[in-house]
């Protein structure tokens, strides 16, 4: 069997020697390819064109930053895949990397879906993140792919496709990953700014598409909120975030509706 792992990179420039010695160390039963995007975008596009030469059963995307949590991830990873053809995709738990700064530790701390626990067992999410995401090819091909249109949010829409679908969308029991969070204000800013542009361009231009995603990460998607509803819970979290005294996540709220 083959498993296609596919990076999109934003640029040539990125190193990503970490984590294809991460691939290297891998203990598996089967053949991988791997394949680099380099300085396509969205995101979404870059993947859909990794996908399209890839020649893999089974496709694993990574973001080009990602570090593997051991030398089984990649089996552990794809295992449910194999022996449920009910469950469309499947991510791995996201924690922020050993030797991380405080600030970066903070911020996992106070801002919603920077980190996902590592559970025991197979657990239903309502996104599957496309930092880390592995699914069927025909499944992927079924779905759609990724959305190509929209700068962010991709990963919601096709985690919302394979629902529709009537596939699942698991976490994979003690299967982890390292994602590297903002390292300090300035890329608290760049990093929220940029979010809160691209949400602004969903709701302009594809608002079926800006789904509605529990801040506290339940596992489903709830009733499309209007705009006046939207606006007003981002309000009570930027209150709430104040009163609670989250300083990093009331800057990125405060830099995300800037970037809106």
């Amino acid at each position: 069997m083959l498993v296609s792992v596919i990076i999109p990179c934003r640029s040539s420039k990125e190193n990503i020697e970490g984590l294809l010695k991460d691939l290297e160390a891998q203990e598996k039963h089967f053949d991988i390819e791997i394949i680099r995007i380099d300085g396509v975008s969205p995101p979404g596009r870059a993947r859909n064109l990794g996908a399209k030469r890839a020649k893999g059963e089974i496709f694993v995307f990574l973001d080009c930053d990602i570090r593997l949590g051991n030398n089984l991830f990649l089996n552990n990873l794809i295992r449910p895949l194999l022996e449920n053809k009910d469950i469309g995709g499947v991510c791995a738990s996201i924690r922020v990397p050993p030797g991380s700064s405080g600030f970066q530790l903070r911020y996992a701390r106070e801002v919603p879906h920077s980190e996902s626990p590592i559970v025991d067992v197979l657990t239903e999410v309502q996104v599957a993140s496309s930092a880390c995401f592995a699914v069927r090819r025909e499944v992927f091909f079924e779905v759609g792919g990724f959305n190509e249109a929209i700068p962010r949010g991709e990963d919601s829409v096709i985690s919302y496709g394979l629902r529709e679908r009537n596939y699942s969308v698991l976490l994979v029991p003690n299967t982890w990953c390292y994602h590297p969070q903002p390292k300090n204000l300035r890329e608290l800013i760049k990093t929220n700014f940029r979010n809160g542009l691209g949400s602004c361009f969903v709701d302009i231009f594809y608002p079926e598409l800006n789904l509605d995603v529990h801040p506290e990460g339940v596992t489903y998607f709830s009733q499309k909120k209007t705009f006046f509803e939207r606006v007003g819970r981002f309000i009570f979290g930027v209150f709430k975030s104040m009163l609670k005294m989250k300083l990093l996540l009331f800057l990125s709220k405060g830099f995300y509706i800037c970037g809106y």
